[in-house]
């Protein structure tokens, strides 16, 4: 009688073990996750308010940009390492990440204002007043 093993096309051999995903989760490399930024927005009457999870980072490693109705956010994650330790397991994000927002109307950038407090940026953004003009027709 034949008796069959069913695997998942990995193969059973030591090399076939390592290439497997489940095994390779817990005896894999340490990967580091990609970097991304997580928002809220919000829109009152006058302002939108943006706040982003930005944990773990200082203030002069975020760069906030505004033009008109696009916010962009863009941060650098510096990895934190002991000179004479050897790396076990490493998780945290690191790289640059970026993100940009379309918003439903312009902002108005001079009176913007933007806090780093407890590792969420909040940014108010004030709305811009609608302007409006009127055209002569030769």
């Amino acid at each position: 009688m034949t008796t069959f093993i069913r695997t998942n096309g990995y193969g059973v051999t030591p090399r076939g073990l390592l290439a497997d995903p489940f095994i390779n989760h817990f005896f894999g490399e340490t990967r580091a996750v990609t970097p991304e930024i997580r928002l809220d927005v919000e829109e009152t009457t006058d302002a939108f308010l943006v706040r982003a999870d930005l944990p773990g980072i200082a203030k002069d490693q975020i760069h906030v940009e505004i033009n008109d109705d696009v916010v962009a956010i863009n941060v650098d994650f510096k990895p934190i390492t002991t000179a004479d330790a050897k790396v076990l397991k490493s998780e945290r994000a690191r790289g640059e990440a970026q993100r940009t927002i379309r918003l439903p109307a312009s902002v108005d950038a001079t009176k913007a204002d933007a806090k780093h407090v407890d590792g969420v940026l909040v940014l108010t953004l004030p709305k811009q007043a609608p302007t409006a003009k009127r055209l002569t027709i030769n």
